[in-house]
């Protein structure tokens, strides 16, 4: 017999979700705050650790581990819908001037994992540009 989860509550002070909405939540919201930052657009503190939140909560849920020691869930599961607006190790490497292997030593460097094997996303990925030309 299946759950069905929780409905979101809204409370004094904050509103709380199920963890299996919050990495598709994230997913949209961070898309549209993303393109909201390449238009020039600022996005409050409030709103970003809000999202910082939603991502936590998500990746949390997805990487959820059992009994065994595996991951309840792996990027398997995902639905290819959601990798969209991710960036390739590739796309990465083009962006820093580097070897996809040094891209994965950078960010790891900066405590930066992938979204999955081979994807990142996209404010790591500009975290990580922003990070190259400082250094540079």
């Amino acid at each position: 017999m299946t759950t069905r989860p929780e409905p979101a509550v809204i409370a004094a002070g904050g509103v709380f979700l199920p963890a299996e909405v919050c990495h598709p939540l994230w997913l949209v919201l961070g898309g549209h705050i993303a393109a909201r930052r390449a238009e020039g657009g600022q996005v409050r503190p409030e709103i970003a650790a809000a999202l910082v939140a939603l991502r936590a909560a998500g990746l949390a849920h997805l990487t959820r581990p059992t009994g065994n020691g595996h991951a309840e869930r792996t990027s398997a599961d995902i639905e290819a819908s959601s990798t969209r607006g991710l960036v390739t190790t590739e796309e990465l490497s083009g962006r820093l001037g580097v070897t996809g292997r040094h891209t994965r030593r950078l960010a790891a460097a900066e405590g930066i994992q992938p979204a999955a094997r081979g994807l990142w996303h996209p404010d790591d990925a500009e975290h990580l540009a922003r990070a190259r030309r400082k250094a540079a």
